[in-house]
């Protein structure tokens, strides 16, 4: 089963980050399958109640990527 993940980013920025990156590389090294989204657009993104970006939407709970960008934090909720 994959872990659905979307990342929240401000219309002002790009997809293609290093948090999608990051993920990746987490849940490779820890055989977890997942499944990443790419949000910027406004209208996608505040269907999820957070004007905080960068944020994280996984499995339908949304988390403030700056209080999860460290490895071990970001493992806990993947």
């Amino acid at each position: 089963m994959s872990t659905e993940i979307k990342i929240l980013h401000a219309s002002c920025c790009s997809v293609g980050s290093p948090i999608k990156r990051q993920i990746e590389k987490i849940a490779s090294n820890n055989n977890i399958e997942v499944n990443i989204q790419e949000l910027s657009d406004l209208s996608e993104t505040i269907v999820y109640g957070t004007t905080i970006f960068p944020s994280l939407v996984i499995d339908g709970k949304v988390y403030d990527y700056k209080q999860y960008h460290e490895e071990e934090k970001l493992l806990s909720i993947l």
